[in-house]
């Protein structure tokens, strides 16, 4: 069992290279003045046409040329604006082994893969290059100027890492609206610097974004983008969507796979590419469904008291604590477990109804916000934002609740540690960044806990802290080490790190394109009209000694009735499903064997061998890499909801510290939990969860 990841396998032909491009460097910093991207553009664009350029790594800016072209010229003409020695050519490299002049490794990878969104059009005219210093890829436009659109931004990282970013491009004028009508001081400050980053104008033929430039002319404000968010509103696209061929195309997975197959399609002279796969050494099924119904619950919530809080005591919050109570009544075995007052119960779990911070800081009335504490369990509904509170949002609450319990009581409920069969006592260490210090949760071999901080105060000479202070610090800048997500210690004293890498599984993403494309395709000709499609569904009754069937009969009939009249696949789906039933043994036999005889794809399967072999590398729990000091995992979904995946899987890293071994193998039941992420797995080990929420805990009150 294998899987890809987005680390690319690159293997250069240089030769080639040097036989097609000229490469020049230049330094961007000369006499105190400093040369960024308009710059470049005027002094790039203003001769010669740019193959594309390269500076978002360091104080040099590159630059590649298509060849025939007068190279001794090039740095010449661009010297008279910089000083002789900024202006040199390099020659490309696969690796760095001297400190000669040159362009190698990533960086040379990523100036040919900005050359992608050049032009490739034969006629001169339609010439232009790409001078972003990136590759901005627009996967949505429509063919229409909007408002704003979202960029997929291509990046090559350090260890050859393709990642992509989403960046939100609006309109000048969408801008200069905003900034006429804002009161806001501050945004006003926002917008007036956004109008001094680069201005891009969408080009349909490589569906990307290229620099305006001076020789464009005077461009519509409606036509130039600029790099700026909506206020209050993120930009984000799904990592996979799979429903259609659009949004395929559209999503993350999509963009990785326009980009693999536009290296094979225009690069393949210059490099080979490929995804790096890995080699799967644990596969542990997501199992846990805790919060997927009431009756899950009900053990957890057996005779535990449930009080809601009016704070806030008006129509409105009257009104929400009858929704909350009617929504909390499935997850309890005694109606009368739940009770209404002004006042939080010790022993209880209370949902306080306030009003949000900014309603408090407007008013100057004081916040009733409340930390839980070890005799107060609490849970806080605002008024603003709970109007439209839903059962999934209750499942949510409920379960912080049940953390919250757990942690007041010192004593694992949620989870049987004692299936683990761990020995001793196991440690969990997390840095609290708010506060600079360190907090340890260690849990006995019955699931009983506690907790200790560690202050920031003399910290060097408690005992505890400076046993693994150096497995946290990062020793360069002395700080909290940026992707250390914690630390592990077993009751050996066998230390663990675990870090977030950069590094997200890729599915099989040919396999899915061709897929789609299969469902999306409709019937062939000889088998669009009534007559025809009643004849494939006969075919079936006779071939699986069904001709009896009622359902397949009026399915037929039904077809019949339409004649020469053509169907199109969703029509038919349709009427199949009304027939037979979408779920039915009968509908996925006749459609398995219109697939298998006819090679008529009906639908995107979601059957689990499908699934298992399409989206293994998003799924369950995978272990993998594993040497004496060092091992990778990463957390899936359990299976495929609707027909996407909203975010990408990330693997962490797993370090043995100085002798210890790895032990963090013996954990991976602890991330097949449901009480962190509602409805999702949890990426690190559930106690790390239980951490965060302790230090947000106050003192009795």
């Amino acid at each position: 069992m294998s899987i890809f990841t987005n680390r690319l396998n690159i293997s250069f032909n240089i030769d080639a290279i040097k036989q097609d491009f000229v490469l020049i460097r230049l330094e961007r910093q000369q006499n105190g003045k400093w040369y960024g991207a308009r710059e470049l553009d005027y002094l790039i664009s203003k001769d010669f046409n740019a193959s594309a350029v390269m500076f978002q790594y360091s104080k040099y800016a590159y630059a590649m040329f298509k060849k025939p072209l007068k190279v001794y010229e090039l740095p010449s003409k661009i010297r008279k604006e910089f000083k002789d020695d900024a202006v040199i050519e390099v020659t490309p490299k696969a690796i760095l082994a001297s400190s000669e002049d040159c362009i190698c490794e990533e960086w040379l990878a990523q100036i040919l893969l900005n050359s992608l969104s050049s032009s490739r059009s034969r006629f001169a005219k339609y010439h232009y290059s790409n001078l972003t210093g990136s590759l901005l890829l627009v996967r949505d436009f429509e063919g229409k100027n909007k408002d704003y659109i979202d960029v997929a931004k291509i990046a090559l990282k350090k260890g050859y890492l393709l990642e992509i970013k989403t960046a939100r491009h609006r309109t000048k004028i969408s801008i200069l609206t905003e900034l006429k009508n804002t009161v806001d001081n501050k945004r006003k400050h926002e917008l007036k610097n956004v109008l001094d980053k680069p201005n891009y104008i969408f080009e349909a033929s490589t569906a990307s974004l290229r620099r305006h430039l001076p020789r464009d002319g005077e461009m519509d404000a409606k036509t130039i983008y600029i790099e700026c968010g909506l206020k209050g509103k993120k930009a984000s696209t799904p990592f996979l969507d799979f429903g259609s061929i659009d949004n395929f195309y559209k999503s993350s997975a999509g963009v990785y796979h326009h980009i693999m197959v536009s290296i094979h399609e225009h690069l393949s002279k210059y490099m080979d590419v490929s995804f790096y796969c890995r080699e799967i050494d644990d596969n542990l099924p997501l199992t846990s469904t805790l919060l997927k119904s009431p009756k899950q619950l009900h053990s957890k919530l057996d005779g535990q008291a449930i009080h809601i809080v009016d704070k806030v005591n008006d129509e409105e919050s009257a009104d929400l604590v009858m929704t909350l109570k009617q929504l909390l009544l499935p997850y309890i075995t005694d109606e009368k477990l739940i009770t209404i007052g002004k006042r939080d119960k010790k022993d209880s779990l209370n949902f306080r109804i306030i009003h949000d911070a900014d309603f408090y800081e407007k008013t100057g009335q004081e916040d009733e916000y409340l930390p839980s504490t070890d005799e107060f369990r609490r849970q806080h509904l605002t008024l603003e934002s709970s109007r439209n509170v839903t059962d999934a949002i209750v499942k949510t609450i409920i379960k912080e609740q049940l953390i919250k319990r757990d942690i007041g009581s010192r004593t694992l409920n949620l989870f049987d540690w004692a299936k683990l069969e761990l020995k001793g006592v196991w440690t969990f260490a997390a840095w609290d960044e708010d506060r600079n210090h360190v907090i340890f949760m260690e849990i006995q071999p019955n699931g009983n806990f506690e907790f200790y901080e560690i202050e920031d105060r003399g910290i060097f000479n408690w005992e505890k802290f400076d046993k693994y202070k150096d497995a946290m610090i990062d020793s360069n800048s002395g700080d909290k080490s940026r992707t250390l997500e914690g630390l592990v210690i077993s009751d050996t004293d066998d230390i663990n790190q675990i870090f977030r890498s950069d590094e997200i599984t890729i599915p099989e993403l040919s396999k899915i394109e061709a897929i789609i494309n299969e469902v999306e395709t409709e019937f062939p000709e000889n088998k669009r009209s009534g007559n025809d499609l009643a004849a494939l569904i006969q075919e079936f009754m006779t071939d699986s000694s069904r001709k009896d069937n009622e359902e397949l009969v009026r399915f037929c009939d039904d077809l019949q009735l339409l004649g020469s009249n053509e169907l199109g696949k969703k029509s038919f789906n349709k009427l199949l499903n009304e027939r037979l039933g979408k779920n039915s043994n009968i509908s996925s036999e006749l459609r398995n064997y219109l697939l298998n005889k006819h090679h008529i794809r009906l639908i995107f399967s979601k059957q689990k061998e499908n699934i298992e072999d399409l989206f293994d590398a998003s799924l369950n729990i995978k272990y993998f890499g594993e040497t004496e000091k060092e091992a990778y995992y990463f957390v899936g979904d359990q299976n495929v909801k609707d027909y996407s995946f909203k975010d990408a899987c990330h693997l962490r890293k797993i370090v043995a510290v100085n002798d210890s071994k790895l032990i963090f193998r013996q954990l991976l039941q602890t991330m097949d939990v449901d009480f962190v992420r509602t409805g999702q797995s949890t990426v690190i080990p559930f106690p790390f969860k239980y951490i965060r929420e302790y230090k947000n805990f106050g003192v009795a009150k």
